[in-house]
């Protein structure tokens, strides 16, 4: 098996010792690994200027190609070329794992650089997805208030059932007696003018969710915090598919 990564992180240095390791690895010919997510700009492999087009030209017939949320246009040529396309965005068991990552790194932050423990702590959690469900699990197992802003009333109406605190996440959401602000959601429309200046704010997610404040920006956590936890479980992913698509 012959591995070309155009992802030179650790987490890729982790998921390529997996795959060389794997029962199945004389099954495949060769694997290409492009990084998580693939592209910002939907034209460039990201943190490179090489073209996504470019290297998908180079793929034939038995490859293995692993992404993540590419569009349908980049991949259709890809499997005409008779190349099997591994999209991690769509695989839930990775997913998954993932976000258990993301929560225990994010958690490990907070561990870190907080001088009070969790049971003194009150955290706003944005978002109630993958992420958002596992830390606020952790957090509450920990002993800390956890109140999650969600957009979703049928949530909030769970998440009350379950005697955990819940607000709207709207513009004019109420911030007050928060200490820390973990923010797992694509997008954020709190006013800036009801964030309190005080409040220490972690953006787990990408993009400039709080313009004009002091962020500290996390997105890709696992690649670098746990990045051999999170190169395992990219290895994972692939040899389920391998095993499942021979």
């Amino acid at each position: 098996m012959i591995i070309h990564s155009y992802d030179n992180g650790k987490r890729a240095e982790s998921c390529i010792e997996y795959l060389k390791g794997m029962e199945c690895a004389d099954s495949v010919g060769r694997v290409l690994l492009l990084p998580i997510p693939t592209t910002r700009d939907n034209s460039t492999v990201l943190n490179t200027n090489i073209y996504i087009n470019e290297v998908f030209e180079t793929v034939s017939d038995g490859d293995v190609v692993s992404c993540y949320g590419l569009p349908p246009a980049f991949l259709a040529p890809v499997e005409k070329r008779g190349a099997r396309v591994v999209d991690l965005s769509r695989d839930e068991d990775f997913l998954g794992e993932n976000a258990e990552l993301t929560a225990l790194a994010t958690l490990g932050i907070i561990l870190n650089t907080s001088a009070r423990s969790p049971r003194d702590l009150s955290v706003g959690v944005v978002g109630y997805g993958r992420i958002g469900k596992r830390l606020t699990n952790m957090l509450l197992y920990l002993g800390a208030r956890v109140r999650v802003y969600t957009s979703r009333q049928a949530t909030r109406i769970d998440l009350c059932e379950y005697g955990i605190a819940s607000a709207e996440s709207c513009e004019s959401a109420d911030l007050s007696g928060i200490d820390i602000l973990i923010n797992t959601a694509p997008a954020v429309i709190f006013s800036i003018d009801a964030v309190p200046p005080e409040l220490r704010i972690i953006d787990l997610a990408s993009g400039d969710n709080f313009p004009g404040r002091d962020v500290e920006r996390y997105p890709s956590v696992p690649a670098k915090m746990l990045p051999v936890s999170a190169g395992r479980a990219w290895g994972r992913a692939l040899e389920r598919f391998i095993v499942n698509n021979p």
